[in-house]
Order: structure tokens, then C-alpha cells, then sequence
């Protein structure tokens, strides 16, 4: 976490600070970001982010947490995500969309943390965006069972880890395939058909279609 001294300062040059890691890391990769060039485009002294930081790997890991909490604060904005349910989540691409293209600097920052050659900050970073997107997502499991939309007899922790496997890797593959966010406008038929299927999963499970009608009381 940042040291307290960061925490004191304005919430514009917080801003400016961590969008100039997150450049400098998606421009350089983290091992070839330079703390001074950091520095240098946020306009603060190269010794003032040491007052804020304790090294690049604090840096690095709290710009994942920044990153994602500024995504979902803008989502947020366009999509009252805090009263969402699970399915409403998927209703909206085009706001998603949006946000994307509004901050494509943070997506992309996204794929690099990712793909982070070291283990043990990979980790490090990993672990706090999950723990950021865990938060959301039991909200979104709460709303949807108080409106009685999913089973009430399974523990949040199992239908949250069941909905991060059946999403992540949609979302992964989707980044991979956009590593340029060029002005996006719409998901092509094929990425719709595959967003669809994984709404039919999350609605129906993994049985087949017999098996289903076969346990129907």
C-alpha cells in the first residue's frame, strides 16, 4: 500500500502519479520502467514517488488496484452497478464499451499486469485485483439472490468462484483478441453468441439438456 504521504495528497495528483506508472508500464514493460521518467510526466520529483512508495513493485501493484477501481467507478456511473443483478451485468455491453474506449491506457494496463514475468509480484498483483473484483462480484450475487434469480442453497463463495471461471477467460480471450482497443463500437456476432452461451451457463449449469428436464421436479 502507499505510504501515507500519498494518501495526503490531492486526489488530481494521486490521479496523475499512478496514470503516469501505468503508461510508463505499458510503454516499457515493468522491468524497463524507469521510476524518474514516472516521475518526469506526472511532474513531481524523482524522490517525492519514493516518499510515496516504497519501490516500483508497491507502485506497479497499486496502480492494479487504482486501475480497476476507476474502471468500476465509472462503470458505476453509467450502470448503478450497486443495486445490479448478475444478468442485468450482462445486458449493458454498450456502457462496458464505453468505458473501454474512455480508458483504454487501463485495459491495457490490465493485459500487461497479466502477463508480469515475475512470479511472486504476479502474484502480488493478482491477488489485489482479485480482491477488487471479488467485492463486486458479491454484490452482484447478493442483489441477484435477494430477487430470487439464482439458488439460495449454495454458499457465495462457490457461485462467486463458479461466475469468475466462467468469465474470466471470456474476458481474457476478448483483450487478447482487442490488444488495441481501437475505437470499439459493438461486439462482433461471434464474441455476442459467445456472451449469450455464457449467460445460458450461469442460467442452466453445466448438464446437459436431459439431465435437466430429468431433475425437473
Amino acid at each position: 500500500m502507499p505510504k501515507e504521504t500519498f494518501h495526503r495528497l490531492r486526489d488530481e495528483k494521486q490521479e496523475k502519479i499512478i496514470r503516469s506508472a501505468i503508461g510508463e508500464f505499458n510503454e516499457h514493460g515493468f522491468e524497463r520502467a524507469k521510476i524518474g521518467d514516472i516521475a518526469k510526466n506526472a511532474g513531481v520529483a524523482t524522490g517525492s514517488i519514493y516518499q510515496y512508495f516504497e519501490d516500483k513493485n508497491e507502485l506497479f501493484v497499486y496502480s492494479v488496484e487504482w486501475a480497476i477501481e476507476i474502471f468500476m467507478k465509472k462503470l458505476d456511473a453509467r450502470m448503478n452497478i450497486t443495486d445490479m443483478d448478475i444478468f442485468e451485468y450482462f445486458d449493458d455491453t454498450l456502457s462496458k464499451i464505453e468505458v473501454i474506449n474512455e480508458e483504454r491506457e487501463l485495459v491495457k494496463f490490465m493485459e500487461v499486469m497479466v502477463h508480469h514475468p515475475d512470479p511472486g509480484l504476479l502474484r502480488e498483483s493478482l491477488s489485489a485485483a482479485y480482491e477488487k473484483n471479488a467485492t463486486f462480484i458479491k454484490s452482484l450475487i447478493r442483489n441477484s439472490k435477494n430477487k430470487r434469480l439464482i439458488r439460495d442453497d449454495i454458499d457465495d463463495e462457490i457461485l462467486m468462484e463458479y461466475f469468475i471461471g466462467i468469465t474470466e477467460r471470456f474476458k481474457l480471450r476478448w483483450m487478447q483478441k482487442n490488444v488495441d482497443f481501437t475505437n470499439i463500437t459493438m461486439l462482433d456476432t461471434a464474441t455476442q453468441k459467445e456472451l449469450k452461451q455464457i449467460v445460458d451457463l450461469i442460467k442452466t449449469g453445466m448438464g446437459s439438456k436431459s439431465d435437466v428436464s430429468n431433475n425437473t421436479p
